[in-house]
């Protein structure tokens, strides 16, 4: 090959490459904006919406956790048996037909398996519960908290809800949301997530405050990223490796499996939104590629000892508070639906920290695991018909009123 071949072999190949990285960056930018779990380095200084932000403020924004449910709000959103209904009282926790009125012996601080989201008023577990004791047991879960968060916000509404019963519930995936401190970098999308921490130093655990602690440094978040990306432990480990950026016919390997099957999917469902087919179950195929990359990262954090570890600390810190208080604490996962299928086909990947915690002075602890692991029909007891499967739906939430009644009257605490 002459020097003349070489040079027009050298620029077809240029040609090519530059050919090719247009098409992929057009196809990732498009599939971005249709799906915000595909990300690019537009993501890295996300534009906040400003009309989001506002419903924010007004709706979520708390300074010191990051968000919560504000008293006298209520909202509706999609369930089992199509639209349901909640509603926050005065205090701040979710309304409880029938028992508003009444004693109330037990408070419940978590996350969303705990507020019970998807299902009404009438029947989220804390209503069975309630029915079964003629109690009025307390809701103060919270969407998408770490147990970091629930743990700050009961010491800091306790003294105002004073029960002599506590139960923290939160699902497995606390271990991930634990080591957040915006939650854009683990939820990709999720550019309001800002959080406060907790992380280890000399054997103690240290709070990192939640660094967008006013309204008016949110539009200003650029200004704060220093810290943010120092404590934010997806940062590094998740949301750069995931990112596709220039050259993107580069980046788009870094993991091309994901990438290329959530492309497919979305592009899937513009070709054929003119059919009569139901988008939703086509576009639950490019969320499976997150929802998986998301269950193999709990599973591995329940194999850490660091994030172990943290974990079980924020967990002692909760039952010393409960001795600081005089009240009962009881722990539980409330484990999601493709937590027990992943269970079924492997292992128990948190029973070695179940094991761990229940050797905790003072706390009682009780696993739901087995008997939904039994259940016949698991769909039933989920909202949603996926893998993911949602929130627990309204037979969901009468089997844990169910078993934390016969476990709590076992242990003597009711």
């Amino acid at each position: 090959m002459n020097s003349t071949e070489i040079i027009f072999t050298i620029f077809f190949i240029i040609i090519g490459y530059l050919a090719l990285e247009l098409v992929i960056r057009s196809l990732v930018l498009s599939t971005r904006r249709e799906f915000q779990w595909l990300i690019t380095e537009y993501d890295e200084l996300p534009k906040l919406s400003e009309e989001g932000l506002k419903k924010f403020l007004i709706h979520g924004y708390d300074s010191e956790l990051g968000w919560v449910r504000k008293p006298n709000t209520k909202h509706e959103e999609n369930g089992e048996q199509g639209i349901t209904h909640w509603t926050i009282n005065e205090k701040g926790a979710r309304t409880n037909p029938g028992f508003e009125d009444k004693i109330s012996k037990i408070s419940c601080y978590g996350d969303s398996f705990t507020f019970s989201r998807q299902v009404n008023n009438n029947e989220t577990w804390e209503q069975q519960f309630s029915k079964k004791i003629n109690s009025n047991v307390q809701n103060f879960g919270v969407g998408n908290y770490g147990i970091d968060q629930a743990l700050l916000r009961l010491k800091r509404e306790f003294m105002k809800n004073k029960t002599d019963i506590v139960i923290m519930g939160v699902v497995p995936d606390t271990i991930s949301r634990i080591l957040s401190i915006w939650k854009h970098y683990s939820e990709y999308g999720n550019t309001f997530g800002f959080k406060p921490r907790f992380i280890i130093e000399h054997d103690s655990l240290v709070l990192i405050k939640n660094p967008i602690d006013s309204e008016n440094k949110i539009s200003d978040y650029v200004k704060y990223l220093d810290v943010i990306r120092e404590f934010d432990y997806f940062y590094e480990k998740k949301f750069m490796r995931d990112i596709i950026k220039s050259p993107y016919a580069i980046s788009i390997f870094r993991n091309l499996r994901r990438n290329l099957g959530i492309i497919y999917w979305i592009k899937k469902i513009k070709k054929l939104k003119s059919d009569q087919i139901n988008i939703d179950d086509i576009k639950w195929q490019a969320m499976k590629y997150v929802m998986r990359q998301n269950l193999k990262w709990r599973v591995k954090l329940f194999q850490d000892d660091y994030t172990k570890r943290l974990l079980k600390m924020i967990v002692e810190d909760y039952v010393s508070f409960s001795k600081e208080q005089n009240f009962k604490p009881i722990f539980i996962f409330l484990p999601q639906k493709d937590d027990l299928i992943f269970m079924k086909n492997n292992f128990n990947f948190y029973e070695e920290f179940y094991k761990e915690i229940k050797l905790i002075e003072g706390l009682n602890v009780i696993d739901v695991t087995r008997e939904l692991l039994n259940e016949k029909d698991l769909d039933d007891m989920y909202s949603d018909n996926n893998t993911y499967g949602g929130h627990y739906s309204k037979s969901g939430n009468e089997k844990i009123a169910d078993i934390l009644y016969e476990r709590m009257k076992k242990l003597d605490i009711i």
